[in-house]
């Protein structure tokens, strides 16, 4: 359906007229972008833009056929008169292809909600000059916690980094995370990593947003630090709706862990592990079309129990030795084992809006912003049982096995905590104006953008730590294999382990710690962009251009914390910190053996930090130490990069390209932190004091390092239309990594006594990578595809650990000749990475009655890498069974990762510590499933991990596990309302 009109306007040329319109979509209820708009039987086309808007010039005047195709959407005909002196409106509105069933009820299966997210994915997959991955909201159905990770994880070409329990970072064409930068609506996201560039999922939120679109490719127009690819994240706005939109979302989240009541967690209070969360949505337009408002907003909260148990692994040589004096050489002994219950509390609200005015119809302003608030509470209880080291082992090791360990009572054998409790508040803000003017044939916009993001360790009244110890014991360990956690303990000599008070304060300068810190990232933005279309003949041409500033302040000082001896014992105070007394130390997440029947104690850092607070005399505060990581841990750095672009897309027959040449100038300055090794002549003190601090680190005065560069970076792509259905896509660009901010404005940490000494390196160079990408694509029908694509990603000055001894490769003074220096440097020459997808999605519409409501998709990814990666998984799969038909909609999707090394490239099978370590490969499952109970009501339920499938990491062989955890399935269940 269609309807036409004529406007008043001046065509550009004799002979020539002008079609603009919107297209709306009768299925989805909101206008579309990426819709193609085509003149039957000449060259001339366009695609729909945000707000479904379209604008075809150059157009002969008189009787014109327009040809509308969107996925899943029948075609769309339209007829138009162009009178000269004017230019036609055509309104579309398209219906959803109906698929006709001819069984017992005869009911008709429309392609509508459970199509359209895949089908907005496709549209702009296909439109898009470079190589583009998208997933709309609505494809993935419900999700725990709006997780921007979760959501991610049904992509192409990604694997994922996990922190425990929860997403993390994204790995994109087997590259580090550090590779991939992310923006909303096109400007930068801050990121308040305390050391690195890295964006972490924990800081966004998935909370008013409507598509996800994967850059694997750059065009002139971005940022060009992204190697691996952008991710941006698209908003939510009331121009795409014909109608208000009110949702409103009442959600309960549970995990495996979860009880309906309440239970003692480490701080020895009751707490809820069933928590409410919901979401609302607002948006509307007014003043006659003029005005869109809409609001979105969120809270989540769960709880975890994360249990994991941990058995460490010696590869001895040389002249190592056990307790007794026999040789170890050549013998691979677990040298101790830690058991870890992790309880954690996290909550998330978000808060997205966007507010458009249209001044006339070429003359619009807009607004995006949003605040996002995360926050995480866990009490991470490592316990450890101590049974040697790397260079000497406790073990009877005549009398034992790797699965049988005989322990004689030795005073350094025993259990010790070290926990780490800690309560870790994220912010971020941003806002992103734009005033935009669109002309028939020219466009200008200026954009502005403000991203703030802040994570902050605090303590409400705890110790992050305040370590104890149990020694002098004997023990045996017995369990079936190497690679199960389900040990049985005995002891067999010195103070029961089970008692409280038999576990005596560490007597550490750093065993209690009181850590406090900030980071903090703000960067602020401002382009303009223009925009001509142009016509050479048949050939359609878009000539852009522009310029941009993007500022960077970083600042943080983690790692700077208070740390504490307990002589409280010596002083009349109790002779032990304080132990909970209603909570236990159990592990419930899997199989532990006898662990749970061992009564360990689980120390109470709150009660501990009451103790100091009524008795600071029974706590030394290692004042040199603390000093020390204050000058360690002050970090700032301030960056500008100035940009300019220009860019010529086109189109002929069907063939259409795009070439775009990007110009940046970086300016960096970080605060550079002094150190030089100490010298008590010149100092005039003794070593290890206050003033031996201060002489080796200039009083605390920081130096402020400035350095500029200039970059060039070409990116461009071809797309070529096999037929209506098939695509041939080839884009490359290039870009670089910019060093990460401990290398640009880190501190050195010096071992005198061992002559060593772990420095960032001033004289890092950007790394530089091109990335090409070529693709064969096949559209079916009622948006499906299959594709298969192939990337390479060459890479320039790549950055990677080593130790050297010339101090002048870091840019550090002659003071350190003769250092062991631990740093960072630029690998000589290329490497490279090479990568294949395969993608298939579609609706089985072929099968009969009630199956055609079936849908599948799914998408292999295989990495080669010219070397050894970290962090790099050689394969990995994503897929999904949907069944949508009538009130239903059931979604099972999965994912796997293959196996990847953990350790650094320096680790060798015979590194003492635990070798090589590898993640073992991992599938998860989700599922989702609503059911409408009526037009405004409807039933949801989602799942995350739904099996619980535990992580383990091994060292050298898959049978010698070092990690065994179990984070526990997460699930929610949600009414929702639509007005």
């Amino acid at each position: 359906m269609a309807h036409a009109q004529a406007d008043a306007a001046q065509n550009p040329a004799s002979g020539n007229g002008i079609v603009r319109g919107r297209v709306f979509s009768e299925a989805t209820g909101t206008y579309v972008s990426n819709a193609q708009i085509s003149v039957d039987g000449t060259g001339i086309a366009t695609i729909s833009e945000d707000g479904g808007d379209f604008t075809l010039t150059g157009v002969p005047t008189g009787a014109a056929n327009l040809t509308v195709r969107y996925a899943g959407l029948e075609d769309t005909h339209v007829s138009v008169v162009i009178d000269a002196g004017q230019a036609a409106r055509v309104d579309v509105s398209m219906k959803a292809q109906a698929i006709a069933d001819h069984g017992r009820d005869s009911e008709a299966i429309v392609v509508n909600g459970a199509r359209s997210g895949e089908a907005a994915a496709l549209m702009q997959r296909r439109a898009a000059m470079n190589a583009v991955e998208s997933i709309d909201a609505d494809a993935f159905g419900a999700l725990t916690m709006n997780d921007v990770g979760e959501f991610m994880k049904n992509m192409p070409g990604i694997s994922l980094d996990y922190v425990e329990v929860d997403t993390d970072a994204v790995r994109i064409g087997g590259l580090d995370s550090k590779y991939s930068t992310f923006t909303q609506d096109g400007a930068r996201l801050a990121s308040a990593s305390p050391s690195s560039r890295q964006s972490s999922f924990t800081q966004m939120s998935i909370t008013g947003i409507t598509r996800i679109d994967l850059n694997n490719t750059l065009t002139a127009r971005m940022d060009a630090d992204a190697p691996g690819g952008n991710v941006n994240l698209i908003s939510k706005y009331a121009f795409l709706l014909k109608k208000r939109l009110l949702q409103a979302q009442l959600t309960g989240v549970a995990t495996s862990d979860s009880t309906l009541g309440t239970y003692y967690a480490p701080d020895d209070r009751k707490h809820a592990t069933v928590f409410p969360g919901g979401q609302i949505s607002y948006a509307d337009v007014f003043l006659g079309g003029r005005l869109g408002i809409a609001l979105n907003g969120s809270y989540n909260a769960n709880y975890v129990q994360q249990d994991r148990v941990q058995t460490d692994w010696a590869y001895y040589s040389g002249t190592n030795k056990d307790s007794k004096g026999a040789p170890l050489a050549g013998q691979v002994l677990p040298y101790q084992t830690m058991w870890r219950a992790g309880p954690k509390f996290t909550h998330r609200a978000a808060f997205n809006g966007a507010l458009d005015y249209k001044f006339s119809d070429r003359l619009a302003f807009s607004l995006r912003g949003g605040y996002s608030f995360y926050d995480v509470e866990y009490y991470n209880g490592y316990t450890y049982l101590k049974y040697g080291s790397t260079t000497t082992s406790y073990v009877d090791t005549a009398n034992s096995t790797a699965t049988h360990l005989v322990v004689p009572q030795n005073a350094n054998a025993g259990v010790d905590t070290e926990y780490s409790h800690r309560y870790n508040p994220q912010h971020v803000v941003m806002a992103n104006p734009k005033l935009e003017y669109k002309g028939d044939t020219f466009e200008v916009a200026l954009r502005g953008s403000y991203s703030y993001a802040a994570t902050n360790f605090d303590s409400d009244g705890f110790f992050q730590r305040n370590d104890t110890q149990d020694k002098n014991l004997g023990f045996t360990l017995d369990r079936e294999d190497t690679e199960t956690p389900a040990y049985t303990l005995t002891q067999t000599a010195g103070k029961s382990w089970s008692d409280p008070a038999n576990w005596t304060p560490v007597n550490s300068a750093t065993s209690i710690r009181y850590p406090v810190s900030h980071t903090n990232d703000a960067q602020y933005g401002g382009n303009l962009d223009l925009k001509k279309k142009l016509d050479a003949g048949t050939v359609h041409l878009e000539l852009l251009g522009g310029v941009g500033i993007r500022t960077n302040s970083w600042q943080t000082d983690e790692g700077g914390y208070t740390s504490y001896n307990y002589i409280g014992g010596t002083l009349g105070g109790p002779g032990t910190l304080p132990a909970t007394s209603n909570y236990q130390f159990l592990i419930k997440g899997f199989d532990a053996g006898n662990f749970n029947s061992q009564g360990w104690r689980a120390d109470n850092n709150y009660a501990a930090y009451d103790l100091f607070v009524a008795h600071p005399e029974y706590f030394k505060e290692d004042v040199t130490g603390g000093l020390t990581r204050k000058y360690n841990s002050t970090h700032e750095v301030r960056e500008t990069i100035k940009a300019a672009y220009g860019e010529l897309q086109g189109g002929w027959n069907r063939l259409r390209f795009d070439i775009g040449l990007r110009y940046e100038h970086t300016q960096e300055g970080a605060a550079v932190t002094q150190s030089r090794a100490f010298n008590a002549a010149a100092c005039g003190c003794a070593s290890g004091t206050v003033d031996a601090i201060n002489y080796q680190y200039y009083n605390g005065q920081q130096l402020w390092n400035r350095f500029g560069y200039d970059n060039w970076f070409v990116s461009g792509g071809l797309k070529y239309d096999i037929n209506r259905n098939t695509v041939a896509h080839f884009a490359a660009s290039q870009a670089i990594l910019r060093p990460d901010y401990g290398n640009l404005g880190g501190a050195l940490t010096v071992n005198d006594t061992a002559l060593t000494v772990s420095a960032p390196n001033r004289n890092l160079k950007p790394e530089e990578v091109t990335k090409y990408f070529v693709s064969l694509q096949h559209y079916l029908p009622h948006a499906g595809i299959i594709a298969v694509s192939a990337y390479r990603l060459d890479v320039k000055n790549m950055q990677y650990s080593a130790k050297v001894t010339d101090p002048a490769l870091v840019g550090l003074p002659d003071d350190y000749n003769g250092y062991q220096i631990t740093t960072t440097l630029n690998q000589p020459g290329i490497s490279s990475t090479n990568g294949v997808i395969f993608e298939y999605s579609q609706q089985l519409t072929f099968l009969p009655g009630a199956l055609k409501g079936l849908g599948v998709r799914g998408s292999f990814t295989y990495v080669d890498p010219d070397g050894p990666r970290v962090s790099t998984p050689d394969y990995s799969a994503n897929w999904a069974v949907r069944y949508n038909r009538g009130p239903f909609d059931v979604q099972m999707t999965g994912s796997y990762i293959g196996t990847y090394r953990t350790s650094a490239l320096t680790n060798t099978p015979t590194t003492a510590t635990n070798g090589i370590l590898y993640h073992n490969e991992r599938t998860l499952w989700n599922l989702s499933a609503s059911y409408r109970l009526n037009k405004t009501w409807s039933l949801q339920v989602a799942g995350r991990n739904i099996f619980n499938a535990p992580d383990i990491v091994y060292s050298n062989v898959r049978s010698r596990v070092q990690l065994y955890s179990i984070y526990g399935s997460m699930w929610s269940a949600a009414v929702k309302a639509s007005f």
